[in-house]
């Protein structure tokens, strides 16, 4: 994820044209962070102009989960800033902060959290919640809003989460007579029996995304008990030059021989394609696959993650919602998001195509559909792959550089974990 280094900071050439407005009290725009011609005259009326910025995908669903909150406060305005995806947004927001005007309400990927609050991007959120007897860890689930978290204080509250789980093929299963498997070994012999007359035992795209080791795969890395690093303290040690990740990558290396040839080359799509296709057996599954997958001629189940060691775990991630730290309207802000974020009803439309991070959400269409069960109980046991470092994808992409190379047989498991341990903790250290 190159695109994404926080420090490439730059403004787009042309600014999209603003839309329409949709209703009296929201407006659609895609430009830039205000209108200062509407925001004039909503102060003259008395009005509080909030503008917030999110992605094409997740407009509608954030239009719908406020539109109560409007309804009721007749005297705020939200302006929807739309852009295209994250990559847009972090630019947006990076450069209406260079350029003090930050926006009122901000989503923040998971991952760059960390990085916008070192930056001061982010409004703390301790003040807030204290005044108003918040206590975000009582309300959703815990170890995401950890994820939120740095030295004690909350920058943003996580509004959707994205765990995976196994999706088998029922059909080529009972064909070759496996059994679904409940342990990474059971998932290799499975995966071995099926991989003939041009099926395979599994398929995923692994070396589309610096992110594949730590997430779609590193959900057997976790499983094992192993992780790119941990804290220590206030100190990232890398763990990489360890039993738990030479037996994660000596795993990887095996299932290569179960998938298809062109698993290093193909797209995430590509991916899916084959499995859609009916001829591979196990493949990681996301909420969102419902949305992208294509009407299938096979049927498929959701199993949780086979365990390792340390049992069934799988990654999480997801979307932050924070108030920007420069807002002139931080009161009225954080009454929105208040309204967001402590009831269920919006917190289910906020997850849009992926998952809830409140429990009760989950008693809320369309998350009570049997579908979503099975993500449901591997909630439990779905975290961060680690707490996130201001140097995140920089560490990640380092990392990945071994891993292409271990995977393609550039270089042995034992050499690429000793070479890794060192690069990857000299990126550590500057964070100190």
């Amino acid at each position: 994820m190159k695109h994404k280094k926080m420090l490439c900071i730059f403004m787009t050439t042309a600014l999209l044209a603003s839309l329409t407005a949709c209703g009296s009290k929201l407006a659609e725009s895609s430009g830039s962070s205000t209108d200062n011609k509407a925001q004039d005259e909503a102060e003259a009326a008395g009005n509080v102009s909030l503008n917030f910025i999110v992605q094409e995908v997740d407009y509608e669903h954030v239009k719908e989960a406020m539109q109560p909150y409007l309804d009721e406060h007749k005297d705020v305005e939200v302006e929807l800033v739309k852009v295209a995806d994250f990559t847009a947004m972090n630019q947006k927001v990076l450069a209406s902060h260079q350029a003090n005007d930050d926006y009122d309400l901000i989503f923040v990927n998971h991952v760059d959290t960390l990085a916008f609050s070192k930056a001061g991007i982010l409004e703390p959120l301790n003040s807030y919640t204290e005044k108003d007897g918040i206590n975000y860890s009582e309300i959703l689930y815990p170890s995401l809003v950890e994820s939120c978290t740095f030295d004690g204080t909350q920058y943003a509250v996580p509004i959707n989460t994205d765990t995976r789980v196994m999706a088998v093929n029922k059909d080529l299963f009972e064909q070759y007579g496996q059994e679904y498997p409940t342990t990474q070994d059971e998932m290799l012999k499975a995966a071995a029996a099926m991989t003939a007359d041009g099926n395979y035992g599994f398929v995923n795209s692994m070396t589309r995304s610096a992110y594949v080791p730590e997430y779609e795969q590193g959900v057997f890395l976790m499983g094992r008990g192993g992780t790119l690093y941990e804290l220590e303290g206030d100190k990232a040690v890398a763990k990489i030059d360890t039993p738990e990740m030479k037996d994660y990558l000596n795993f990887n290396l095996e299932l290569l021989n179960y998938m298809p040839k062109d698993c290093l080359t193909m797209t995430e799509d590509d991916g899916r394609k084959v499995f859609a296709s009916g001829k591979a057996g196990m493949y990681i599954f996301g909420p969102w696959e419902y949305s992208l997958l294509p009407e299938l001629d096979f049927t498929y189940e959701l199993i949780n993650i086979p365990a390792g060691e340390k049992g069934s775990v799988s990654t999480s991630g997801g979307y932050h919602l924070a108030i920007g730290s420069g807002s002139k309207n931080k009161e009225a802000a954080w009454d929105l998001m208040k309204y967001l974020t402590t009831s269920a009803e919006p917190m289910a439309k906020l997850a849009a195509t992926a998952l809830p991070t409140m429990d009760k959400a989950f008693e809320i269409a369309p998350y009570t559909d049997e579908k979503y069960d099975a993500f449901r109980k591997q909630m439990e046991s779905s975290v961060l792959p680690e707490i996130p470092v201001a140097n995140l994808n920089a560490v990640v992409e380092e990392f990945n550089t071994y891993w292409n190379d271990v995977l393609y047989g550039k270089v042995s498991v034992d050499d690429a974990c000793k070479q890794a341990q060192e690069s990857v903790q000299a990126l550590l250290d500057k964070n100190q």
